[in-house]
Order: C-alpha cells, then structure tokens, then sequence
C-alpha cells in the first residue's frame, strides 16, 4: 500500500503564503459577512418584509440546506474547471446576494439572496474552494494551512463593527457597505489566484480518472473515506448542537443566561486556537489518528457533562469542547488530501458537506424534542459521548492508506 499524497513532506512553493492568504481572506469575507450580520438585520427584515421570525429564519436555513446539497456538485466542479474563476463566481454572487437584500422589499427575493446567492457561495468561496486551493499547493505543513485558513476572526469582529455602524446608519446602508467590502476585497485577490502550483497535480494510485484523481464513486467506495468523513461529523455535529442549544441547556442545568451566554463565546473565542493547534497536530500524527484523538478527548468531555457540573468546571468542559471542535477541518483535509490525493480533495470535502447534513439535522432537531419528552438534556449529550467513542475506532481505521 502507497500513500496517496507522496508530496505531503516535499517543500512547498514559494507562492505557497500568497495562496493560503488569498484562502483566508475569501473563507473570512464570505463567512463574516454572511454569518456575521445574520442576527443583527433579522429584527429589520420582519419589519421591512412583514414577516415572522421564524419566516426571516428560513433564509438561513435554506442557505445551508443549499449549500450542502450542492456541496459534492461543487466539487466535481473544482477538481475539473479553472478554482479561480470559480471562486470569483463566488464572490460575485456574495455581492449579488447584500445588493438584493439592500434593494428589495419582497420575501421571494430574500429567500432567492439566500439559496441562490449565498448558498454557492458559501461553497464556492467560503469552505470547499479556499481549503482546496490550500491543499493543492502545500505539501509540508498542510494540516497547519488548513487550520490558519480556517481560523474566522471576522465573525468574531463584524457582529459587533456592524452593530455600531447600525446606530448611525440604515440597514439598506449597512447591506450595501457589505456588497462592497466583498466586492472590493474578494474580486481582486480572486483573480490572483494559480490553480495549482507549477507541474500541476500527480497521479494517485488506485484513480482513473483523467487528471489522476478519485470520482465521486470511486471515493464512496472507499471505506477509510467513510470512516474519515464520519469521524470529523461527530466534531461538526457537536459544535452545531452546542452553538445551537447552549443556552437552554446551561438554563436546563440552573445557570443564568448570562452564564450560559458567557461560556458560548468562551467556546467560540477557544475554537479559534483549536483550529490552529489541530492543523499542527494532523502534520504529526495524520488525520486519521488526529480524528480519533479528537473523539477520545471529546467522549470524555460530553460524557462530564451528564453530571451537570458547576459552572466553572462546565466553562472549562465547554471550551474544550470547542478547542476540539474546530479541529475537525484541518484534521479531515489533512487525512482526506494524503489518503487521497490533492486531486480528490474537493470531491472528498463536498461528499463530507452533504452528509454532515443529516447528523446536525437530526441534533437540532432531535435534542429539543428529547428535552420535551423527559425534561433532561442527557439522552443528547449520551448520545453525543457515545459517537465520539465510535469516532476513535472510525479515525484510526481511516488512518489506514487505501488500497
């Protein structure tokens, strides 16, 4: 058996920087701007559209509904057409997306900003592109690229940025300047991006198709590909479930909501170094054996969480949840990109996008209805400390190199 990716360890380019900065900057434009300004204009749009909250949701949802169903289709899409023109497609259609929801008053065209601009683009130039571009042109440190590229400081900035400009400025202004702050920083430093470095991409063993890489079924054929996507879900479902019912369940244990409000952003702000310290971890140990040291970890953590702990010790618990959480990224390019090839690495990435779908699904959805039933949170965290276990025996078995 052969390794993939036998340039994992070959010195990189000297353009190498230039394109992971390029990957950066795209990944925290669309992300920020997107995800960031999200909660702050909802309260604007039921006004503006006379619509629900629920209703002003449902552009939210439909974006990720969007862009995780044409998440494998983008791949195909990267690993055969021009990653530069389709990343500037990206970007042109975040800017297409602030400029209707500046414009219109109509509720179809605000769902339509959402699932037909943001949606792409959200895969396009905010996930599958950038991370390609940096697993093609680094080989040494590749894990530690990916957690850089990932690392989402404008979310953390721009909600509360967007906030103090809202008190001087209209929510039509506000989308504006976001459709120009996509414009002018995405478009031009998307044109400046190579495809791949000089030489173009090796052949991997065991792929037929015809640059070299894997299809889409030839991966889905592969049980270590399986075993890696699902061992990075558990981290993707755990952070969607925490990001999304945090709150209630530190209420559930007799915190306050401002306790509780606090270790959500401590779980955020500690992700931001996860990201980092994982990608480092992936070039030493690999994906796969960093995926299962991820699961370990996590499966102790939730299941702490069963004893309901104090609030210090849940602060800590939590925060080292999210620490692991981000690492799911840089620890699945990592292990995708040598078991696989750089080549496949889009494909790969938009098959984990799509079925990452159902798992977050089912824990939005079903720890609610859990706490319903029996007024405990515990059958969800049980639930999630049983599939991180399930996670260590998935990422050490996808560490194996496919036949």
């Amino acid at each position: 058996m052969l390794p993939a990716d036998s340039d994992s360890d070959s010195p990189n380019h000297a353009q190498a920087p230039r394109m992971a900065l390029i990957a950066g900057v795209s990944f925290n434009v669309v992300i920020g701007t997107i995800m960031g300004s999200f909660s702050l204009m909802i309260a604007s749009v039921e006004t503006r559209l006379h619509v629900s909250t629920g209703a002003a949701a449902g552009g939210l949802f439909l974006m990720l509904l969007v862009a995780s169903l044409l998440a494998p289709f983008v791949g195909v899409l990267i690993a055969r057409y021009s990653l530069r023109m389709l990343m500037v497609l990206g970007a042109v259609l975040t800017v297409a997306g602030f400029l209707i929801l500046a414009l219109t008053t109509s509720y179809p065209l605000y769902l339509a900003a959402y699932g037909l601009c943001f949606g792409p683009a959200m895969i396009l130039t905010g996930s599958i592109g950038p991370n390609t571009l940096v697993a093609r042109w680094f080989g040494r440190n590749r894990g530690l690229a990916l957690g850089l590229v990932n690392l989402p400081f404008l979310i953390a900035i721009l909600p509360v940025l967007l906030n103090a400009f809202l008190d001087h400025y209209s929510v039509r202004t506000a989308y504006l300047v976001l459709a120009a702050i996509a414009g002018l920083i995405m478009l031009p430093l998307n044109l400046l991006i190579r495809d791949h470095p000089p030489g173009g991409e090796a052949a991997v063993p065991g792929a037929h198709t015809a640059d070299g890489s894997y299809s889409l079924m030839q991966l889905l054929g592969k049980s270590q590909f399986w075993a890696l996507c699902l061992a990075a879900i558990a981290s993707m479902t755990s952070s969607v479930l925490l990001g999304a019912l945090l709150i209630p369940m530190g209420t559930s244990w007799g915190f306050t909501r401002g306790e509780s409000s606090i270790i959500q952003s401590v779980m955020s702000m500690v992700g931001l170094a996860g990201s980092v310290l994982f990608g480092w971890v992936a070039d030493r140990l690999g994906g796969g054996k960093s995926l299962a040291l991820i699961g370990l970890n996590c499966a102790i953590l939730w299941a702490v969480l069963l004893l309901h702990p104090s609030f210090t010790v849940a602060l800590v618990v939590i925060g080292l949840i999210g620490l692991h959480g981000s690492g799911a990224m840089p620890t699945l390019g990592r292990g995708l990109s040598d078991s696989f090839g750089k080549a496949s690495y889009s494909r790969g990435l938009g098959l984990n996008t799509l079925f990452s779908l159902p798992f977050m699904g089912a824990a939005m959805l079903g720890a609610p209805i859990a706490y319903a039933r029996t007024g405990s949170y515990n059958p969800s965290i049980a639930a999630m400390a049983c599939y991180f276990a399930l996670a260590v025996g998935l990422g050490l078995y996808g560490a194996r190199k496919p036949r």
